[in-house]
């Protein structure tokens, strides 16, 4: 008898056990961080040494890149007014050696912070600010090997609540990221999940991919309302991946084993995606434009590896669109206007205004006011065109625009485009002004 049982519990053992029902939907955040460190607050380059272009710090695109000389550089930011910086993150795509964050109230006596030691295969590199506060924040370099960074964020206490996102029948307005929560937007499903890290997934935006004989890795958003999106994207662990975007007017679920609604991945058995660009060289970032441009409120990301790693990580994605944006919080505002093709950003802190961020439409900036830095000024793309130098800049973004209808023509706004057109790296423009040198 004893036997019997045994060969019960044995045989119960060997059956799977329902432990997280896949496709499941991820906690619901009522607020978003968002990084403080972008015009859209406000914010702008005091000064700089060594960062070509300093201000791509601060275009909130996680794929612009910006490039760094072995030997010290810094960067000087100034905020709108002194604001908290919880912690700040960058990708690295290949610089080796040290970065050292501080913090100042009137950028002449600095408070250290924190400071990191990294390698070129230590790929998100993150820096904790704890409480500190400060108007000015410092991240000095010192390289025995350069490169470039991504995804520059500084995370403060400032939400997706602080900030209305608007957008026109005309298209004006700067490029919005509307997946790192500016305009409401939400991650909703991620598959294959794993389980442990939700948080960063739902907060800070780091989709973490485990180990999977899975042939897609696939992240669903929600934006809020429906959008007019014209470009997409992603900076991902640098492996070969082929990228494919898919738009809904309606989210695509099903009851579960649960009987709870879950995403239904089925839907793309029957749909086409309206953008997808391939990664071919493990470059570790793609941008994708559509033929069209894609009006939806409901966007899902595939990424599929050439081959099925340990793990696939994507450390920033980009849903974009035109849009204007107003930020309010902590005694700021900030107002955006379009003017003569040129967005312009009119900073008001406590009664007062202080600052006039101009950005062109080849990504020009230009600062007026009492609280513009001798740095200010400046190009936000790569204008010397060294993204082909090897070490220290970036191959050319790699993809091919599609018009196929997804999800029966949802999110499609026109017919199809060509199918072998290419894109290249955002407005790399050999017409804009050459960055005037930064100050010792």
């Amino acid at each position: 008898m004893r036997h019997k049982y045994l060969f019960t519990l044995v045989a119960l053992a060997s059956l799977p056990l329902p432990t997280q029902a896949k496709w499941s939907k991820l906690p619901s955040v009522d607020e978003k961080p968002v990084s403080i460190a972008t015009v859209f607050s406000g914010t702008t380059v005091y000064d700089s040494k060594g960062f070509n272009p300093a201000n791509a710090l601060l275009m909130g695109d996680p794929v612009k890149p910006v490039n760094l000389a072995s030997g010290k550089s810094e960067a000087i930011l100034k905020f709108a007014k002194q604001s908290v910086i919880k912690n700040v993150s960058f990708v690295n795509d290949g610089i080796e050696g040290k970065v050292a964050l501080s913090t100042s109230t009137d950028g002449s006596a600095w408070s250290p912070v924190d400071n990191k030691v990294f390698s070129p295969s230590d790929r998100l590199i993150k820096l904790d600010g704890g409480t500190a506060q400060g108007r000015y924040l410092r991240m000095q370099f010192d390289l025995v090997r350069g490169g470039v960074i991504r995804s520059f964020q500084a995370i403060g206490s400032t939400s997706d609540a602080n900030y209305t996102v608007t957008q026109s029948p005309d298209g004006t307005g700067m490029p919005v990221n509307f997946a790192a929560g500016m305009g409401g937007g939400r991650l909703l499903y991620i598959s294959p999940e794993l389980f442990g890290s939700r948080n960063d997934a739902v907060k800070s935006n780091l989709l973490e991919f485990p180990e999977s004989d899975e042939k897609y890795r696939t992240a669903v958003y929600d934006l809020g309302q429906v959008r007019t999106l014209n470009e997409f994207g992603s900076v991902h662990s640098p492996r070969p991946v082929r990228f494919s975007v898919y738009a809904f007017d309606n989210l695509p679920e099903k009851e579960d084993w649960r009987g709870r609604l879950a995403f239904d991945p089925a839907v793309f058995d029957s749909s086409e995606p309206v953008a997808k660009a391939e990664d071919t060289s493990g470059a570790g970032f793609v941008k994708a434009k559509p033929g069209k441009t894609v009006k939806s409120r409901y966007i899902a990301l595939r990424w599929e590896p050439d081959f099925n790693p340990p793990a696939f990580n994507a450390y920033s994605v980009t849903i974009t669109g035109a849009a204007n944006v107003s930020f309010s919080g902590g005694g700021v505002s900030v107002d955006s206007s379009t003017v003569d093709g040129n967005t312009v950003f009119t900073v008001n802190a406590d009664g007062n205004t202080n600052l006039t961020i101009t950005v062109g439409p080849n990504g020009e900036v230009n600062v007026a006011g009492s609280d513009a830095g001798p740095g200010a000024n400046g190009p936000s793309v790569d204008v010397n065109n060294s993204s082909n130098n090897g070490e220290g800049g970036q191959p050319p973004t790699m993809g091919v625009t599609v018009g196929a209808p997804s999800a029966s023509g949802a999110g499609l706004g026109g017919p199809s485009g060509n199918n072998n057109s290419g894109t290249t790296d955002d407005e790399d423009d050999d017409d804009s002004p050459t960055p005037p040198n930064a100050p010792n």
